[in-house]
């Protein structure tokens, strides 16, 4: 989705707004633009066709110090296309406009494709069709757009059959990662602290685990991945207080013994609910901070293994 200022930026240089995001021809070049957590994107699709040409504007823009000017986070050029992310604080829409007027100049002599020229083909376009590939937008024609969706569906057919995974080895890889994460969230925990760098760390793991134990890149893989990030939550909070009590038999301050620790805390758990709760809200913050941590690698592994989304927009 987008905001209020992407909104009115959109409206006053003549883009539309369909499917979560701005898109059409901005100073001429095509381009989507949406929004995030902490940043505003515009993406150009476009190609250079004069490689000294492209190494000019980059040279231009290596010598602006672009993210102090205009709060450029990252400015990456791919074979298709160009992709501008700003940091999103007060006044960014306003610096987004000043990075509009310096660049667009630049990159009108630059030998980029503009957007009346199918990025498909790279002829003339006519009639033409908007497309939103992976949530970004292409111009091109109807049938380049058919081909090109063919050629997509064909090669993702080609690695299913190629994925020789399995969801049983790719769990026992996750469970196994996220366990290794369990331990530090134990040692976090133990030392009275809870960070979702810590879950991130979990789901991390978690998610090579799983690709290392060659794990099906299905859809399933998200379930496994979010129980594997559960799994290692509720170990490591409980790895915490085994480790307490650890440390307190290893001093000789209780009749413990290394045996009875599994049957303590679970009569502890059952009869005490004081610490009952305070499990419990340890677990429901463990659950809070490791979500913050992995929802991006989450969202990025669901993108993996969804396939190109491809939708139309005109």
């Amino acid at each position: 989705m987008i905001g209020s200022g992407l909104k009115k930026f959109a409206t006053e240089n003549g883009l539309k707004v369909a499917k979560g995001v701005a898109y059409g021809s901005l100073r001429g070049f095509a381009a989507t633009l949406s929004e995030g957590s902490g940043y505003k994107m515009i993406v150009l699709t476009t190609k250079f066709t004069d490689a000294q040409k492209l190494n000019e504007l980059q040279a231009q823009l290596n010598g602006r110090n672009i993210t102090r000017d205009f709060r450029v986070r990252n400015l990456n050029f791919a074979p298709d296309g160009v992709t501008i992310v700003f940091n999103d604080t007060i006044g960014t829409m306003g610096k987004i406009k000043e990075f509009a007027d310096w660049f667009f100049p630049l990159l009108a002599v630059s030998s980029a494709t503009t957007a009346d020229i199918c990025t498909e083909c790279g002829t003339q376009i006519t009639a033409g069709t908007w497309k939103l590939i992976n949530g970004v937008a292409y111009h091109m024609h109807e049938s380049c757009a058919q081909k090109n969706q063919v050629l997509i569906q064909e090669q993702e057919q080609a690695q299913r059959d190629a994925d020789t995974g399995n969801y049983l080895t790719g769990l026992l890889g996750a469970l196994g990662g996220s366990a290794l994460g369990a331990v530090v969230w134990a040692i976090v925990l133990n030392m009275g602290y809870v960070a979702s760098l810590v879950g991130l760390l979990i789901g991390w793991l978690a998610d090579k685990g799983y690709d290392l134990l060659k794990g099906k890149q299905g859809k399933l893989k998200i379930v496994i991945l979010i129980v594997a990030i559960i799994f290692g939550v509720v170990l490591g909070t409980v790895a915490a207080d085994v480790i307490t009590l650890v440390q307190i038999i290893g001093e000789g301050n209780t009749y413990l013994t290394y045996a009875d620790i599994p049957g303590f805390l679970l009569a502890l758990f059952t009869e005490d609910a004081d610490y009952r709760g305070a499990v419990v809200a340890n677990l429901l913050q463990g659950m809070l901070f490791a979500a913050l941590g992995v929802v991006f690698l989450l969202v990025q592994a669901n993108k993996q293994v969804s396939g190109t989304k491809i939708q139309t927009l005109e």
